[in-house]
């Protein structure tokens, strides 16, 4: 029994009555339980293939955006650069008496 099938059986069931719904829980609950474990792993490879995919597919569109805006204005980043640099070396140059 898979999942889709197990979802069937349980919307028959709730259509008729609550008690048959309790029945269907108590007698298939291990078909069930052994239909989600079985199907359930393979669901979640999925998605994290997915974010997989995603996360890959937008890092490199962040570093080629940076890439060309690097390549648009070099001179902001060589500078921003140098100011980064000067700020630390300011800081670790302090005399701490």
């Amino acid at each position: 029994m898979n999942v889709k099938e197990a979802l069937n059986v349980l919307e028959t069931a709730a259509a008729h009555d609550v008690d048959g719904v309790k029945e269907i829980f108590s007698s298939e609950y291990k078909h069930l339980r052994k239909a989600l474990v079985t199907h359930a792993p393979h669901a979640l490879w999925d998605k994290l293939k997915e974010a997989q995919e995603y996360s890959v597919n937008y890092t490199v569109d962040k570093a080629k955006t940076v890439d060309r805006s690097v390549r648009d204005r070099p001179w902001h980043y060589i500078g921003g650069a140098a100011l980064v640099a000067a700020l630390i070396g300011f800081i670790a140059g302090r005399n701490n008496k």
